[in-house]
């Protein structure tokens, strides 16, 4: 479940990038690769635990029907976890004093990221409360 989070997570890590004008291959913390999108995995990091893991925990706290039929998640659990996700993106939360959906906070904490690189505003990451 958590991977299969992740890989959501890492489309809209991709986007928030892009939009920022921001190269995904770059890197910060990951050793650069060829081929991989390196700073995606940077950027993902800051939002993983809010976005992925505290869904995956509160689903599995709730004693949702979760199953794996041969080693991969049922279409059942799929879909539970595609929407308890995406609810979480379109969630508010309180950020630098105002409130907005966790996908417009990984917007401006991409676009605060591109400033860093350009050297003209030091980045202070995104830190939610639990």
């Amino acid at each position: 479940m958590l991977n299969y989070g992740y890989a959501i997570l890492y489309v809209r890590a991709w986007q928030a990038l892009l939009a920022a004008k921001l190269n995904p291959f770059d890197s910060i913390i990951h050793v650069r690769q060829e081929g991989k999108p390196t700073l995606v995995y940077d950027f993902v990091e800051i939002f993983r635990s809010q976005v992925v893991d505290r869904v995956v925990i509160s689903l599995v706290q709730k004693r949702q029907d979760l199953e794996v039929r041969n080693g991969l998640l049922t279409d059942k659990t799929r879909q539970l976890l595609v929407k308890s996700i995406m609810e979480r993106l379109a969630r508010y939360e309180k950020y630098q004093g105002e409130e907005m959906k966790m996908e417009q906070i990984m917007l401006r904490q991409a676009k605060l990221l591109a400033k860093a690189f350009e050297g003209t505003d030091r980045f202070k990451p995104y830190v939610a409360k639990w």
